[in-house]
């Protein structure tokens, strides 16, 4: 899981990740927004999740609910 607010720490995603109540991922802070640029995310929600070969299986461009959030990570799992 890559956040890309730079206002992210360690205790906001650990936050998130427990109100979305999916498993411990490694994350990283874009700092210099180099990802969300290449990931063409432009929206403050974007939310782009990868399969493990890097493909795109689903991108939203609003806030996406925790249980569409948790549906789509398994499936990528």
């Amino acid at each position: 899981m890559i956040a890309t607010d730079p206002n992210d720490t360690p205790e906001t995603i650990e936050g998130f990740r427990q109100r979305a109540d999916i498993a411990p991922l490694p994350w990283a802070v874009d700092e210099n927004g180099e990802v969300s640029r290449a990931m063409d995310a432009n929206a403050l929600e974007t939310t782009v999740i990868l399969d493990r070969e890097g493909e795109v299986t689903f991108r939203d461009a609003t806030s996406t609910d925790y249980e569409t959030l948790r549906r789509e990570l398994e499936a990528v799992l």
